[in-house]
């Protein structure tokens, strides 16, 4: 008579057959130290790693245009403090200037002094960046994504620097012009002329002040962003690593109670092959 396991569903079988598999995954898993290897093993918590490595990617991108934004902002910041600190000896020469008891001579060093500083002026306003291109560009100015729809320009543009300085009632001239007429005042100008450039130094004073208060707040938001990135990296390898990383105390509990769940149908398994169709009806 033939044994009950030849016409038995295979069931059994496949039972043992799984927790096989299944334990000799939790046991690589323990080894490797990565809870899967393919998405089927684990579908939820493969969707959401590559989800984190799309992010990651962007924000490393993000990161990246940071750093070069701060690079371009630190020098244009730099560039303008010396034309403000510039303006700020400028304005001391034309209150000199104002004294109607200077000599020609002196009044023709004051204006050598001012000749100078339109020189270093003009030559800031066209300096290169440490990549190669202008600092302060002609035109529309660069901008970076430094997040979901977020922007920044790092540096002003030329005009923004030098083009378009408010020298009151509404009134605007660029800096070599207004450097011209104090120049022009200094040698050959009245008192009241020269007391109106006076006026105009204050306002590039003022002009260059304000420039760098912004390029100030263009900085720190620069550093605030880079920061909230750097958090957000934090967070989301913490979330990948609980995801993705084996819990080495928790898989050798499991691994230890698939064994014992194998070896109990095993011998279940056994003990039903040993017995005949009649043993198991009689």
């Amino acid at each position: 008579m033939e044994s009950i396991n030849r016409t038995r569903p295979a069931d059994a079988i496949q039972k043992q057959a799984d927790l096989s598999e299944l334990i000799a995954r939790t046991q690589d898993s323990i080894a490797t130290g990565i809870k899967f290897n393919r998405p089927s093993e684990a579908p939820s918590s493969w969707l959401e790693i590559s989800s984190i490595s799309r992010q990651s990617t962007i924000e490393d991108s993000w990161s990246s245009n940071i750093g070069r934004a701060r690079i371009l902002a630190q020098q244009a910041e730099s560039t303008i403090d010396t034309m403000s600190n510039g303006t700020t000896r400028i304005r001391e020469l034309m209150v000199l200037a104002n004294n109607d008891t200077l000599a020609p001579q002196d009044r023709e060093i004051i204006a050598l002094e001012l000749e100078s500083f339109q020189e270093q002026f003009n030559q800031l306003t066209q300096v290169k960046d440490n990549y190669g291109g202008d600092l302060f560009y002609s035109g529309s100015p660069i901008q970076m994504r430094i997040d979901t729809n977020v922007l920044v320009t790092p540096t002003p543009t030329r005009d923004d620097v030098s083009g378009s300085v408010d020298i009151g009632g509404g009134a605007t001239e660029n800096l070599d012009t207004i450097l011209t007429g104090m120049i022009d005042a200094v040698r050959s100008g009245t008192p009241t002329e020269r007391g109106e450039q006076l006026d105009r130094a204050k306002s590039m004073t003022d002009h260059f002040s304000a420039l760098l208060g912004r390029q100030g707040l263009t900085i720190n938001r620069l550093d605030e962003q880079d920061l909230r990135l750097q958090e957000s990296g934090v967070n989301t390898s913490e979330r990948r690593r609980a995801l993705e990383n084996t819990d080495i105390a928790e898989a050798i509990s499991q691994a230890q109670s698939l064994l014992i769940n194998l070896e109990a149908a095993q011998r279940v398994y056994a003990q039903t092959a040993t017995n005949s169709l009649i043993q198991l009806i009689g």
